[in-house]
């Protein structure tokens, strides 16, 4: 992970305690980094020091088969995409585990590819499927709410989508992989 100032200069590097980092995310002034090769969560200070880590490879709770992407919503909770346990985990700011939602399958509120995750203001969670080419939303409990999209090249429609953001806006932007580009989409319901 290389940090950045606003005109491109190099901060920092951090190599250590990382074989694999997928995806991260703020918390405060924490980052929280998914390493997929160490089916871990690890933690550093925003200048680059090592706080902690968390997690194992296995398929109980808070144990991870390559993880590779985090979001953190307004209560500080961290949400983790387990990919190839087909689920999210969710943990409070101190990394334990508080709950999981999802499993393998086929239908909508299952998963087949998990990749991002994102968290909007009004504590919806965004996660996208590679494999179904969708986004499937759910409450905070892990209840699903709706899905929109599906595999094709048109507007709405994606091809291997593998990542997910949300602004203070509400907006939506997803990385659509294989389709080159990243679309933008807006919710539209009470805050």
């Amino acid at each position: 992970v290389i940090a950045f100032d606003e005109k491109g200069k190099v901060q920092f590097a951090i190599t250590n305690e990382l074989e694999r980092p997928a995806g991260l995310a703020l918390l405060g002034d924490r980052l929280i980094i998914a390493d997929s090769q160490r089916h871990q969560i690890v933690i550093y200070g925003v200048h680059g020091e090592f706080i902690s880590k968390f997690g194992q490879r296995g398929k109980g709770s808070g144990e991870f088969n390559f993880p590779t992407h985090v979001a953190v919503d307004d209560r500080n909770q961290i949400y983790v995409t387990d990919s190839l346990n087909y689920r999210i985990q969710v943990f409070d700011a101190d990394g334990h585990f508080l709950r999981a939602f999802g499993s393998a399958g086929d239908g909508s509120g299952h998963f087949s590819r998990p990749k991002g995750v994102a968290v909007d203001h009004a504590g919806h969670v965004y996660v996208v499927d590679a494999a179904f080419g969708n986004v499937q939303i759910f409450d905070d409990r892990g209840r699903l709410l709706l899905d929109f999209g599906e595999a094709g090249s048109g507007p709405g429609q994606f091809w291997l989508p593998n990542a997910i953001a949300i602004n203070l806006r509400n907006e939506i932007f997803v990385a659509d992989a294989y389709n080159h580009r990243v679309q933008m989409f807006r919710y539209t319901g009470k805050p």
